[in-house]
């Protein structure tokens, strides 16, 4: 981590539970405490973030040269002005982070794998009678977790690494109506056998998307985190 950039009081961080992947953002508030930093409770689409003392969690703090994320610990809560903070220890040094900038938000919805054609036409749309002539259905599967970068699927079968698809998926379930898949081409980059359910884990990542359909991705996907938010802080109040 660069000396000079180093994480600061103001700083706009994002907290999120290894065990989601989902971020709640905050602003650094005070760190004249060794190894402490005072935060406000921080929140998602208007929804605070759920806490509890000792609960490690990841931070993350954004620079010119990157992404950055430290270990922490909740060790505790404060009260300043009828305003609540949370107070962090810091238990790791930053790391510049070399990993996808996009987390993966655990979720399911029908995917249907087609034999890779170049010229597809793709976006939020039913194929054409001609480009439906010209894909070949492979299978219909579920998703294991879905991010405007990528997508992650099991499948009985080895394709190979690299391997290209076209992917019809489909966001929603409208009943006796024919829904639209959003079709988009995805490439093979990780492929996992999962010996439990004898199946192949693929993480696929999106390519030849348009800027418009990474914005449609980027809010389908952070209207169902906040979904998902709501109902894990219904389960937890109760």
């Amino acid at each position: 981590m660069p000396k000079e950039k180093p994480l600061d009081v103001g700083d706009i961080v994002d907290l999120t539970s290894p065990d989601d992947g989902i971020p709640f953002r905050t602003k650094i508030e005070d760190m004249r405490r060794p190894g402490v930093i005072s935060a406000g409770l921080p929140s998602s689409g208007g929804l605070s973030m759920i806490l509890h003392t000792n609960e490690e969690l990841y931070l993350t703090f954004y620079r010119e040269t990157g992404r950055y994320t430290i270990r922490v610990r909740v060790i505790g809560f404060d009260t300043k002005n009828d305003v609540r903070f949370v107070l962090l220890a810091q238990t790791s040094a930053p790391e510049r982070d070399q990993r996808r900038m996009y987390f993966r938000l655990p979720l399911s919805v029908n995917v249907t794998l087609c034999e890779y054609e170049e010229n597809i036409e793709v976006g939020l749309q039913s194929l054409s009678v001609v480009d439906e002539a010209k894909v070949l259905a492979l299978e219909t599967v579920g998703t294991r977790d879905l991010s405007i970068t990528g997508v992650a699927i099991m499948s009985k079968n080895d394709y190979e690494m690299g391997s290209k698809f076209v992917l019809k998926l489909y966001f929603e379930e409208k009943p006796k109506q024919k829904v639209q898949p959003f079709v988009i081409c995805a490439e093979i980059m990780r492929k996992e056998f999962d010996y439990r359910s004898g199946a192949f884990r693929l993480g696929m990542h999106f390519f030849g998307q348009t800027q418009r359909m990474s914005e449609f991705l980027a809010k389908y996907v952070l209207k169902q985190q906040q979904k998902q938010v709501a109902q894990r802080r219904l389960i937890e109040g109760n």
